[in-house]
């Protein structure tokens, strides 16, 4: 190539970088699990995005391997951003091929492997970290991936990114996370406190504060960060949480407010949909409010959706429950019965037993 030609590539390949950064900051993160995919960006419709259509343009071949592999980068992050992942991991897998010293491919294939692949993501990862054991964001990524299997060493590789770099939003929401896994919520609601600090616009990291302290008995500042998030966007977990702090106040015109707007009006016999843990728990939470309500009716309607979409599973986990919380003689068996629904008026009505339910995934 020409020196002008190569002015150009690098031109070009600097405003891919800079485009790809400014993508990994805003939606995708640094370390751990990739934060949000909007695959919206693809205007073109749904069959139009699977036909590539939206994809962005192939890396040019006749650049040297380590720019090409630069390149895919830059390449495979624009693809997450589009929900494209399959095409994204092939991307990053030609990338490492023609350039096995790039890290950046090696790490964010990692990422994009959890949480279905975790023993490929900690491969990559910890290739990563054999050729630069100082690489924050492997570390903080590695900590993640820890998470139930070693928290303690989680913990430690989280600390030692946040040693690294402090700012790292990421790496404190993955401490966090490690943290009150390990029952130490104070100082996950610190670090919590101080990602929101540095980013006070990631969901993420404001949501986790709201369950945390929900589960510390905090409602006020849970409610805060649940308004703060659904202010600027729609979000399932964020509205689920705030129904429980209007119940738990008393607040059962607010509470039914939020979850019909996810789940309809009362009273009507809802579709089966996927065996969603969220969702179904919206269901006990309704049932929940409206037996305190006096609808009964309503209530034992959202019963038995929550037969139909939860299914024996869903049951059985409640019984459990009852069986631990004052009602001993419920049977275990995953099947709706009079005396379970008894059981369940009965704790929903007594507000320490019916704050507790919760279909576990």
């Amino acid at each position: 190539m020409t020196f002008c030609t190569r002015l150009a590539v690098a031109v070009v390949l600097i405003a891919q970088l800079v485009s790809a950064q400014c993508f990994a900051d805003d939606d995708l993160g640094t370390a751990g699990p990739i934060r949000s995919f909007h695959p919206g960006k693809c205007k073109l419709g749904f069959a139009a995005k699977q036909r590539g259509e939206c994809d962005p343009p192939d890396v040019p071949a006749n650049l040297s391997a380590d720019v090409r592999a630069q390149q895919r980068v830059a390449r495979a992050r624009q693809l997450i951003d589009i929900a494209r992942l399959p095409q994204a991991v092939r991307e990053l897998d030609v990338a490492i091929i023609e350039d096995p010293a790039n890290t950046s491919a090696r790490l964010l294939r990692g990422r994009l492997r959890i949480p279905d692949q975790l023993t490929e993501a900690a491969r990559d990862v910890n290739q990563v970290l054999d050729t630069n054991p100082d690489n924050a964001d492997a570390l903080a990524t590695k900590a993640f991936i820890l998470v139930g299997q070693d928290d303690e060493a989680g913990f430690h590789a989280a600390t030692k990114a946040l040693a690294l770099n402090p700012s790292s939003v990421d790496a404190l929401w993955i401490r966090a996370f490690v943290l009150t896994r390990m029952g130490k919520l104070d100082q996950a609601e610190t670090d919590l406190d101080d990602a929101i600090a540095l980013e006070p616009d990631d969901p993420r990291t404001r949501l986790a504060r709201a369950e945390l302290r929900l589960l510390t008995g905090k409602t006020a500042g849970a409610k805060d960060d649940v308004d703060s998030i659904l202010a600027s966007h729609y979000d399932l977990r964020a509205l689920q949480i705030r129904a429980a702090i209007q119940a738990a106040n008393g607040d059962d015109a607010g509470a039914l407010a939020d979850l019909n707007s996810v789940l309809g009006p009362t009273g009507q016999r809802s579709l089966p949909g996927p065996t969603r843990p969220d969702l179904v728990n919206m269901y006990v939470q309704r049932a929940l409010v409206l037996t305190r309500s006096g609808k009964a009716a309503d209530a034992k309607q959202d019963l038995e959706t929550i037969v139909t979409v939860g299914g024996s599973r869903a049951i059985l986990q409640m019984q459990v429950y009852l069986r631990g919380h004052g009602f001993p003689d419920v049977s275990l068996d995953g099947k709706r019965s009079d005396q379970l629904d008894d059981a369940l008026q009965a704790c929903f009505i007594n507000s320490a037993c019916g704050r507790g339910i919760a279909i576990r995934g």
